[in-house]
């Protein structure tokens, strides 16, 4: 779920015409009429002979030239749409077109059953029979173009709804990703100026060889921010390397007065979590368990899977703290939580609480989540 490496939904393209299903759709409508015509002379014409083939013959040709004009007309759908400011030009063309397409069609049609039944030497021209075809079908066959372009206007509906809604999609994913970039910078700052105040601590106490080391690990510190600058999230066991060369740091300003436990289970270091989500939490326990007393104190880091979810805890055995943690967190604090709204919405449990044993305890509960599925998501 790294934001920084989501992929980018693609925009919906026009699907090409499905020539199969438009081909499929009109075979049927052909059938239908030919059945229709079929049924219609032998009822009318009890006893007389006319077989199946000249149904087909006469229906089936008109069918496929509306599967032949479907494509215009989905054409005209989307170059004409009944938009608010020009629906009256968009009708008097389609209203235009109908009207020109279906007495082309009847014409069309009258011509070609002459020649599949010749019609009686008295019969009226071909011009004057196919008026009278196109005053008959005029209303169900214009029925037909204004079905397709209703189709056409509800399947370019749909196409501009997902596009709007993906582009909607993509607008909130890159809002998140500033928002959870903009968090990180806030806390790395904040986390170097830590280090720094250590460094000019042992500096004025003389102890210049400790705030050599301390700059030389705070080098190495930054080289693995900067190797992980653009991750919203890394493996545990990356995290853990992390925490551990800080408190590193740590454990050199504060010598004896600082011990350190960190235990992970081997299968929890494989699971993705937010990028310094638990540099924050260690400060908050040194801060608190440490820093303002005198006599040694621990600082525990554990890691394990409780329930198929990740459980991250961050304890110190100092004298805790009030209420007023809690109504008044610190930047990391507001920080780590903000950045795991934002990542997992509701899904994650953070409690910042002191131990009955004494202490600050610091739990996080994130859904587990392999990193070997998270590069199969992102390479598919």
């Amino acid at each position: 779920m790294s934001q920084s490496s989501s992929p980018t939904h693609p925009l919906p393209e026009r699907r090409p015409i499905r020539w199969g299903l438009v081909i499929g759709i009109w075979t049927v409508y052909g059938l239908i009429n030919s059945a229709q015509q079929h049924l219609s002379f032998l009822f009318s014409r009890p006893g007389a002979a006319y077989p199946w083939w000249q149904s087909l013959v006469l229906q089936m040709p008109q069918a496929y030239v509306w599967a032949l004009f479907t494509p215009a007309i989905l054409w005209l759908a989307r170059r004409f749409p009944f938009e608010r400011d020009r629906w009256i030009r968009s009708a008097l063309v389609h209203v235009t077109v109908c009207v020109t397409f279906v007495f082309c069609l009847d014409l069309g049609y009258t011509w070609h059953a002459a020649n599949v039944i010749p019609p009686p030497p008295t019969a009226p021209p071909l011009l004057t029979r196919g008026l009278r075809t196109f005053a008959i079908w005029v209303i169900s066959d214009s029925l037909l173009y204004w079905i397709v372009l209703s189709v056409g206007h509800a399947v370019e509906h749909y196409r501009r709804f997902r596009e709007r809604e993906l582009m909607a999609s993509q607008l909130e994913t890159q809002l998140v990703q500033a928002e959870l970039q903009a968090l990180k910078m806030q806390l790395q700052p904040h986390f170097l100026f830590n280090a720094l105040h250590t460094i000019g601590s042992l500096i004025r106490t003389g102890d210049r060889a400790n705030a050599v080391r301390v700059t030389a690990g705070l080098g190495d510190l930054l080289r693995r921010m900067l190797e992980s600058a653009t991750r919203q999230e890394v493996p545990l066991r990356q995290e853990i390397e992390f925490v551990r060369s800080y408190l590193e740091i740590e454990q050199i300003r504060f010598q004896d007065r600082l011990r350190v436990v960190i235990e992970a289970d081997e299968s929890a270091l494989g699971a993705m979590v937010p990028y310094l989500i638990l540099q924050p939490l260690v400060e908050n326990a040194i801060r608190h368990g440490i820093a303002p007393h005198r006599s040694a104190g621990l600082v525990a880091v554990e890691a394990r899977r409780v329930n198929g979810r990740l459980r991250l805890v961050v304890r110190d055995d100092g004298p805790g703290v009030g209420q007023g943690l809690t109504a008044r967190p610190g930047v990391g604090l507001s920080n780590t939580r903000a950045r795991l709204v934002r990542l997992y919405g509701d899904d994650f449990d953070l409690v910042v609480h002191n131990r009955v044993e004494g202490g600050l305890e610091a739990r996080v509960d994130l859904p587990f989540r392999p990193a070997s599925s998270i590069g199969d998501d992102q390479a598919g």
